[in-house]
């Protein structure tokens, strides 16, 4: 049985997890690594716009800044950005930024 995997889009640099990150990851029984695989693959979120979606497939194409965001269970909206340059990734809450 083979698993079809998307290929990698860009490289996360550096990660760095907000403690409200955490804390709602944990709460919501999310693994961010899966979340941090689905960003660097270009699954950017269901919420996220087409526009958005364009802005960043173009981002990547110039190693520019990268944004993603999941819905966790309760709601609560995680954000991973990855910086222009590539060379850091923070993931936070909406409401941290």
């Amino acid at each position: 049985m083979s698993v079809y995997q998307r290929p990698i889009k860009f490289s996360l640099g550096k990660v760095y997890v907000t403690t409200a990150a955490v804390e709602a990851l944990i709460r919501n029984d999310e693994e961010l690594m899966h979340l941090l695989k689905r960003h660097r693959e270009g699954d950017y979120g269901a919420e996220m716009c087409y526009d958005d979606r364009v802005v960043n497939e173009e981002s990547i194409k110039r190693g520019g800044r990268v944004l993603s965001n999941y819905t966790l269970k309760d709601k609560t909206v995680i954000w991973i950005i990855t910086s222009a340059g590539w060379q850091e990734t923070v993931a936070m809450v909406r409401e941290e930024y």
